[in-house]
């Protein structure tokens, strides 16, 4: 009698750990699907940016940041603030998420303020903006965009062979 309660035991258990270890692999495999998702994008695609981490320049006060945040309802941890900056002459441009079209219209750097245009994206997805003037389509990963609150693109010379230059940020800038 003890055996076979020691039996019937091992055997429950055995199968609640098979439950939960299959849950598990279900929850890795999407985890897994969804990393090799934002890889494919990134090397299928040509690469025409350069990316840089950036914090040591002049910006505005804690206070004014928060402000500008709570302006745009991006306070929240997966929101990110996408600045266009330079050398943008009225081309248009088209920013898009794994669900919607974020932005499609013209951007135009103001030389006064050295911006042309700004907008909240969800940094859990992956943000594409495509130049029509160029046919060319840069990528904003979720690995650095959910690290940074500020996204700068700047656009450079198009002859070049990465003409956008994208800086993440903990800091707003200030306008010129």
């Amino acid at each position: 009698m003890k055996y076979k309660s020691l039996i019937f035991l091992v055997a429950v258990l055995s199968i609640v750990s098979c439950k939960t270890s299959k849950k598990n692999t279900v929850k890795d495999a999407d985890k897994n699907e969804k990393d090799k998702k934002e890889l494919v994008r990134k090397d299928k695609e040509e690469v025409f940016y350069t990316e840089q981490i950036k914090n040591d320049f002049r910006s505005v006060t804690e206070t004014a940041q928060k402000k500008f945040l709570e302006s745009y309802n991006a306070t929240d941890k997966e929101y990110s603030i996408l600045f266009f900056t330079q050398g943008f002459t009225g081309e248009e441009v088209v920013v898009k998420n794994d669900n919607n079209t974020l932005y499609k219209g013209m951007v135009l750097t103001n030389k006064k303020t050295g911006l042309a245009k700004n907008m909240r994206i969800v940094n859990t997805d992956v943000t594409s903006i495509y130049d029509k003037a160029t046919k060319k389509t840069i990528y904003i990963n979720t690995d650095k965009a959910r690290k940074h609150k500020f996204i700068y693109v700047m656009k450079g010379n198009v002859n070049e062979d990465k003409p956008y230059k994208i800086t993440f940020s903990d800091k707003l800038r200030p306008e010129k």
